[in-house]
């Protein structure tokens, strides 16, 4: 008898574990896809920051975020959008000394700048994201 209880709890723990493997498979299934794009002010300026592709309202999905550099971005399979309607948002990120400088250039020297308030810093738009379609670009209005 003690026999048979061995090996029911040796089945009981290959069936747990065979379980918590399949668990741990890739979340939600979604075919995520590569994209690349550039993201420019009206006024030439490349943006540094940030870019986030979000599914739009009544479509699922996981969101992408990415970085923007010099005005560049990209994803790839293992963290791009998946397929569809997607509302995107771009947050523009100024460095430090850029924004001192900027403001500096405008003020009397005895004035001590304050931050920049009529910059935009956040926009967004709206992209139907395609397998064939591995390119996205967008132009912005300061």
């Amino acid at each position: 008898m003690a026999l048979n209880r061995g090996r029911s709890a040796g089945l009981w723990i290959l069936l747990g574990i065979g379980a918590t493997l399949v668990g741990c498979g890739k979340g939600d299934g979604a075919t995520r896809l590569p994209v690349v794009g550039a993201v420019w002010l009206s006024s030439g300026e490349k943006l540094t920051g940030s870019i986030t592709f979000v599914p739009a309202a009544g479509h699922r999905g996981p969101a992408a975020t990415t970085t923007l550099v010099d005005g560049n971005y990209r994803f790839d399979r293992s963290n791009g959008p998946t397929a569809g309607p997607h509302r995107v948002i771009v947050r523009r990120v100024i460095s430090k000394s850029r924004m001192l400088e900027g403001l500096a250039s405008k003020q009397p020297k005895d004035v001590k700048p304050a931050p920049a308030r009529d910059s935009k810093m956040e926009w967004t738009l709206f992209v139907d994201v395609a397998e064939n379609r591995a390119r996205c670009d967008f132009a912005l209005e300061p």
